[in-house]
Parts: C-alpha cells; structure tokens; sequence
C-alpha cells in the first residue's frame, strides 16, 4: 500500500486521541518472530481451527459488534472500525500491522475491565483478546518449567485451570471475571496476598507483540534477561507498568514454584447497622481506628501468623443500611480469626449483626459469623465483580493508621445528603495489604509501594446516565477532602517525607489525577514514584512512536 497515504490516515485517526500524547509515524510491514516447537514460544498460530477467518472480524452492523465495542462499565462507549479477535501470536501480530497499516490506532481488550475509556476507540482498531484463554503447564524461553496463562484468560478460568490440573494458585484478585491481560501487567493482587505477595512476584516472562523499528513482531521477556539489557527492561515495565503501554501481551509465564491454596478456608462477614452507627458517630471513628492500627501492627514483612489473613472493611453510604466486614483466614483454627473480630469490635457500643445490605457487590448474610469452606469455593463467594453498571473509581495506598482528619472526613461525605442522586452502592473499600508484598524492595518490580498496610477503592456505581456528574462530582469531593492534609491526593512517602499514604494503584486509573498532555500531570507520580523513569525508558525503547497509548500512558 502507498505508507504516506497510510501515515497521514494514522495522524489523523490520533487526532482524536491527542489527550493521549499521540504521536504516531507509520510502519512498515514486519514478520512475526515465533519459533514452532520452540520452549517458551507459544503458538505461532499456524491453524484457526473450526473458526472461520472471517469471523473473526467484527464490523459495525454485526450482532456482536456493540458488545464487543464496550466493557464492563457502562459509561464507556466507542465506534471502532472494527474489533478483531486475536487467536495466537501469527494473528496477534498481523492485527497490529494491518490497523498500522491502514492508519488506525490499536488498542487491546482482555477482559474489559479497565476503569476508565482507555480501550474505547472510535474510529480505530480494538484487539480483543477473549479467546486465547490458555492456562497450561510448559516451559519458558529457557526450558525451565513454568505455568503459562494467556492474556484473554479470565482470573477465574486462572484460578480453575491452575487449581484443578496441578494444584497451585497465582494470587491474584478476587473479581474473577477480569482478564489477566491488563491485570498482570499492572501488579495483581488478591485475597492471598499477604501469604503469597503480588502475582507479578512469581512472573517469569511475558510474550508482547512489540512495534520497533518498523517491524511487527512477538517478543519474549524473561526475568533471567541479561540485566540492562532490552528484553529486560521490557519484562520489569509488565511487573507494574499497567497495561496499554508497551505492545500487546499474548501470554505471561509464571514460576514453577508457585504457592499451593489452602485446601479449606474460613470466611467471615458482619456488619453494624447505619441506623445504629448514625446515633454514635465515635463508633465509626473507632471501627476505622481499629482496623487501621490492627493491620499497622500486623502487616510487616516477617508477619508469622495474620500473613494468613485477608479482610475488606466496606464503609458504604448511610444510604446502602450496612457497613460490613469481610475476611479470609487460612488455617483450621479459627482462633486468630475471632481474635481479630473482637478487635475490630473492641470499643464499639453498636453491636455487630448479620448482613441485611450487600455492599460493593458482596453479600453474605452468616447468622454463625463465620464457616469454613473449600478454597476455591470460597474464592468464588467473594467474588466482587457485581452487576455491569455506570461506575467511577478512585485509590489510595495508607503505610500507617487512618489520621483524625482521615477519618472524619471519610464520616462526612458517608453521611451526606445528596438529594436524587442513588447513593446506596458508594463506597470505600478498604483492603488490608502488606506481609509478603512487603518482603520485596519498590525497585524489583514496577510496583513500588511495598510498606503498605492497606489499599483502598473508593468506589460509586449507578444505572441513570443522567446522575453521571452527581456521581462523579461527589467522588471527587469526597477523595480531595480525605487528602486534603496531602494536596487532595494520597501523596507518596520517600526518606523526606514519611506520610501516612504512598500513591495511588495503576489498575484503578483515575483521570482525575491528569493525562499524558497536561504540564505537570500526577499520576506518574502517584503510580509509580521513583520507578517512572526506568518505564519511560522502557517505552523508548519499545514504542519509540507512542503506538500504544491512552491518557494516562507512560510518556517516553
């Protein structure tokens, strides 16, 4: 084809993604680098099966077109010129080329669950990648023996696959219907965090189809890489980089010592009425204290005994009729686990109950507190995916106990008013973190909050597109006036200055905290602290021409 045409059809299909710090030059056609036969080389894709080809285009006008073209939020809507199915590395590479080719902008669909619009593309080419669901035991690059998992498999078909054919578990998240394709790249973690780290604590390699120097091709990265050298930095920017940066990810190799789940856990759920808590405010402001100095003095990284315990303090609206209290415990014994209960209890004059109101998408109504379970039955009660909704998202890292502003702010926009608006599914989430994720130094991988004792989501869903600003302009006021001791952010900690917060997390991207175009935008900051610019030159590496991109893409 005549690549001048084809340049300026791609410049100005990237004008509209100019939030995005676009700047694209065209390519020329490359081959893709697999190796038939080869450890660690996939699938070069020499046969699509039953499927026919031309199937695996979608075009406006198609059944599945609307479908396909948007994820799991529903405020997120495109026209892309069309969705292409990728099915292995040959067709994974050849979908690249011919959207380059034809001056369309590329992005890539896993499992769809990606916060903001960064997939959504009108007028472009979304890469969906559902049906390479592959979780198998191989070996990598090297030979060595690894667990292979492919980008379009959900957490759950990873959890199964894993759990049922050889009896380990990547620790990973607890809302099973993501994809590993954006979730691996940009950190994982899940219920057995604390006693297993982050999932990309057991990456071994990943397989991208990269665009460099004019050439479409897959590329392998392993851990073992020579240190400095290309394919190392490549395989550092997926262990926390996020996803949409560097290339499209076929396939990620994890160590063959991975942890094995426990053959039977215990669950626990309570809650404390909002009628009740409404009459004794300082019990909301000693539950928060409770949790919050629990975990500061049981998140280390030599934790011995509650490393095996996970748990979620769910702080709803006064409007939901609920706060709950979630937790995983590992072990046959549920002494530890009451003994943690009665802490987070301790103080109160409001009494724990049953649950009567699901909150954030769990509902778990235990009359016995808590009851034991196989793992994975457990893994699939607390699955939090929910229903598919309007939603916004925000997140915050806390390394120490809540402040007394912290906490009364929180109090504040909980109790709020807000006439018309829905506010019985708004919420933060407060998840306990540190123990193993702790063990590792913020340089080793792309993650570099690694002395937290909790993550937070705040999060608010709704179905009425017409209360979309409501929604959002509330969010926003409540996270800017919890941080507000920190300039509205949960700012990071360095040597200089030992905060009670440390960032944000890459997989609950916010837009609120800037795009790639603005002076002095904060989400690398927040994201990614002192590893941005080992990121930025991964991506000069690899994307020297910005094809993959999104507003808060890594900026070369």
């Amino acid at each position: 084809m005549n690549h001048e045409v084809s340049r300026r059809r791609l410049l100005g299909a990237a004008a509209g993604a100019v939030a995005a710090g676009v700047s694209v030059t065209t390519l020329g056609a490359g081959a893709a680098r697999a190796e038939p036969g080869h450890p660690g080389g996939g699938d070069p894709g020499g046969d699509l099966g039953a499927a026919d080809p031309g199937q695996l285009r979608v075009l406006p006008g198609d059944g599945r077109y609307e479908t396909l073209s948007q994820g799991f939020n529903q405020r997120w809507t495109s026209e892309p010129a069309y969705i292409q199915l990728v099915t292995d590395d040959r067709s994974a590479v050849a979908a690249v080329r011919e959207a380059l080719d034809r001056g369309l902008r590329p992005t890539v669909r896993s499992g769809g669950h990606c916060y903001e619009d960064f997939v959504e593309n009108t007028g472009g080419a979304i890469l969906d990648m559902s049906t390479m669901t592959g979780v198998r035991r191989t070996a990598d690059k090297y030979g060595r023996p690894a667990y292979c998992v492919e980008s379009g498999a959900s957490i759950w078909e990873m959890y199964t696959e894993l759990f049922r054919r050889y009896d380990v578990a990547v620790p990973a998240g607890s809302c099973y219907s993501v994809g590993a394709g954006g979730h691996v790249c940009g950190g994982g973690y899940g219920v057995l965090n604390r006693r297993d780290g982050l999932t990309v604590d057991h990456l071994t390699q990943v397989d991208v189809v990269t665009v460099r120097d004019g050439r479409a091709e897959v590329t392998r990265a392993h851990r073992a890489d020579p240190a400095g050298s290309d394919t190392a930095h490549l395989f550092w920017a997926h262990t926390g980089g996020g996803g949409g940066n560097f290339g499209v990810v076929l396939r990620y190799y994890f160590s063959e010592e991975l942890p094995r789940p426990p053959a039977r856990v215990w669950l626990s759920s309570i809650a404390w009425p909002w009628a009740d808590i409404l009459k004794r405010p300082e019990d909301f402001t000693r539950l928060m204290q409770n949790f919050g100095e629990f975990f500061a003095a049981h998140s280390g990284p030599g934790e011995q005994l509650y490393d095996k315990l996970f748990s979620i303090l769910k702080l709803t609206h006064k409007t939901n009729g609920n706060i709950a209290l979630f937790s995983q415990w590992v072990g046959d014994d549920p002494a530890p686990l009451d003994a943690y209960l009665e802490a987070m209890e301790s103080g109160l004059t409001t009494r724990a109950t049953v649950q009567t109101d699901a909150a954030g998408g769990l509902y778990l109504p235990y009359p016995d507190r808590r009851r034991q379970m196989p793992w994975l039955q457990a893994t699939q009660t607390l699955n939090g995916s929910g229903a598919n909704q309007r939603g916004k998202y925000k997140s915050a890292y806390h390394r120490k106990p809540f402040s007394d502003h912290n906490i009364a702010a929180t109090w504040t926009w909980l109790t709020k008013d807000n006439p018309g608006v829905d506010m019985t599914q708004t919420l933060v989430q407060i998840d306990s973190y540190g123990c193993r994720v702790n063990a590792v130094r913020p340089c080793d991988t792309a993650v570099p909050q690694r002395d937290s004792i909790a993550k937070l989501q705040y999060q608010t869903y709704w179905t009425v597109p017409a209360q979309d600003q409501a929604h959002l302009d509330f969010l926003q006021g409540f996270y800017q006036d919890v941080y507000a001791e920190t300039g509205g952010v949960p700012e990071v900690s360095d040597p200089a200055h030992d905060l009670g917060t440390d960032g944000a997390y890459v997989n609950y991207p916010d837009v609120d905290l800037g795009i790639a175009t603005d002076p002095a935008p904060r989400y690398p900051r927040l994201y990614y602290k002192d590893n941005y610019p080992r990121l930025q030159q991964a991506k000069r590496i690899w994307d020297p021409w910005n094809v993959f991109h999104h507003k808060q893409s890594v900026v070369g």
